[in-house]
């Protein structure tokens, strides 16, 4: 009875094993296209995160070297305003340092024609001088010898001589009378004259005071024979 049983259900049994496995078999095909889909999905994903990753490191790449870009621009132009800067103020010093050497090279010029102005001025005045004492000169060659000029200093030393006690009134006598030069004769009869004047007063006064006062006279005469006789020539 009991194979007999398994008997009748064998059909059944053996057709549950089949559904049973094609309900496997589905669930294995399911299974497997669940994760083919889920490794499909997931390539995706990893392509779209390699495609962000790529996207993102393009755009830091990109902000990167816009932002070098730009900082290099910033300094290109910081480096092009510094020589404009630089050129302005070497230009300025330049043009500086032509006013000062035009200020200086007038100021010379300037200088110079003043020198030579002073020197063209002192040539002139020295030849002036020149000329004159030439001319000078030439009148005193032309004058005869008896009538050239005296020198002041021959006029110095002839006053002196005459002003020495004795020798001078000798001298002035002699130069007075027999003087080859008129101007020193003149001279000397002029000191002559003095010295006459001078003895007519001298004379005078003694003849006045040896009337008016002789005792006095007297007095002065003891007091210079006193004088005279106490001093000691050696």
């Amino acid at each position: 009875m009991a194979e007999d049983l398994e008997k009748k259900m064998e059909p059944e049994i053996s057709e549950a094993v089949d559904k049973a496995a094609e309900a496997a078999d589905k669930a294995a095909e399911v299974i497997k296209e669940e994760v083919t889909a889920a490794e499909e999905q997931a390539a995706e994903k990893v392509a779209e995160a390699v495609k962000d990753t790529a996207e993102a490191t393009a755009a830091a790449a990109t902000a990167v070297t816009a932002t070098a870009a730009k900082e290099a621009e910033a300094a290109a132009k910081a480096a092009k305003k510094a020589e404009e800067q630089a050129a302005k103020e070497a230009k300025k010093a330049e043009e500086q340092a032509a006013k000062e050497a035009a200020r200086k090279q007038a100021q010379a010029e300037k200088q110079a024609e003043k020198e030579r102005i002073a020197k063209e001025k002192a040539e002139a005045k020295l030849e002036k001088k020149r000329q004159k004492k030439a001319a000078e000169q030439a009148l005193i060659d032309a004058c005869p010898a008896q009538y050239r000029p005296v020198s002041t200093s021959k006029y110095f030393w002839l006053a002196f001589l005459s002003c020495v006690p004795v020798v001078g009134f000798i001298a002035t006598l002699i130069l007075s009378i027999a003087g080859r030069n008129r101007n020193v004769k003149n001279f000397e009869r002029a000191i002559l004259a003095y010295y006459l004047i001078a003895i007519v007063i001298t004379l005078i006064a003694l003849i006045v005071i040896r009337i008016v006062a002789p005792a006095a006279i007297v007095n002065v005469i003891d007091a210079f024979k006193t004088i005279f006789s106490s001093v000691s020539f050696g």
